[in-house]
């Protein structure tokens, strides 16, 4: 008599540019948890990864000593679900993060693409600070509030940076949005992993609020995400001059709605440095050791469809590059 593997649960992160999710994930893969989670990411960049955990790192992989893994999606999430479900031991839970201008909803599908999955839950991280604002913008509005509206779990992100009469009325404004969803409250991510996973056993599936009101959508396109957000990249092995570098991003036009990057910055030929940017609030800090020889800024900016001016960025990025090549 053989006994049937059973499946193992996908949960999605999904939530607007710079709500908190890769805080998030962070904390997952801290964890004191004890299970091998696979998290897939869409980029590297911003994962905070302890050098002391890292196992194996070949590329499009990072392989930690706790047993997680931390994959890239590249551009094929559904070709990176089946290499998961080929490895030996499978993971005990897959976790997805959703790019922040995602219909996270429409992603649900790739967690029931396979009977070898089940789909766990569906998390959104809301910025509490921002998130009136962004339901009011006529561009992101219907978008950030089709997050919310999709999740099972709601994560309230930032919570400390308003007083208690602003959070109030966020809380008010989430309770009206999605009152199916569970709602949390969280400073940097600091939430235990068995809250964020482990949704689906409470999970009603017939009743969630994104097939009740949206019904079964085919999976979002990247071309429907360039229909509504501009992305600029800028690549360099030229270090930045530290001064004319901070007077760039403090003067960076309202239209950039998110920056970040890993920065080659003069004065610290050792560590990169981590820029993150959500609307005016922004960070500069000292991030891991460069790998070999390779000093290399790679920032992406983004911002609404026509309203980011790439060529400006261009040329006051470069302004903001140190003049003594050897920095």
């Amino acid at each position: 008599m053989t006994t049937e593997t059973p499946a193992i649960p996908v949960t999605i992160i999904g939530g607007y540019l710079g709500a908190g999710k890769t805080t998030l994930l962070n904390t997952l893969l801290r964890g004191d948890h004890g299970l091998r989670l696979a998290i897939l990411v869409n980029d590297f960049g911003s994962i905070n990864i302890d050098a002391a955990l890292i196992a194996i790192h070949d590329g499009e992989t990072i392989s930690l000593t706790n047993g997680c893994v931390c994959c890239s999606m590249v551009d094929n999430l559904a070709i990176t679900l089946l290499e998961l479900l080929g490895r030996e031991p499978p993971p005990d839970q897959i976790v997805i993060e959703a790019s922040g201008v995602a219909d996270p909803h429409r992603i649900v599908f790739y967690g029931a693409a396979d009977p070898r999955l089940r789909l766990d839950g569906l998390i959104v991280v809301a910025d509490a600070e921002t998130l009136p604002l962004r339901l009011r913008d006529k561009y992101i509005g219907e978008l950030v509030m089709r997050q919310l509206v999709a999740a099972d779990l709601i994560i309230m992100s930032k919570v400390d940076l308003i007083d208690e009469a602003q959070l109030g009325g966020v809380r008010e404004l989430v309770r009206e949005i999605a009152p199916r969803a569970k709602v949390v409250e969280a400073i940097r991510g600091d939430l235990p992993a068995d809250l964020l996973l482990g949704i689906g056993e409470t999970r009603v599936a017939a009743s969630s609020p994104f097939e009740v009101q949206h019904g079964h959508d085919p999976p979002a396109t990247r071309q429907e995400h360039d229909d509504l957000f501009a992305r600029w990249s800028f690549v360099s092995g030229r270090p930045f001059d530290r001064e004319r570098l901070l007077t760039t991003v403090e003067s960076l036009p309202p239209s950039v709605l998110r920056a970040k990057g890993l920065l080659y910055v003069a004065g610290d030929p050792a560590h990169s440095a981590v820029l993150q940017l959500v609307g005016r609030r922004w960070t500069l800090e000292v991030g891991s050791p460069w790998s070999g020889a390779d000093r290399r800024t790679r920032l992406v900016v983004i911002g609404p469809s026509g309203s980011l001016d790439t060529a400006q960025l261009t040329e006051d990025f470069s302004f903001a590059l140190a003049d003594d090549l050897r920095s």
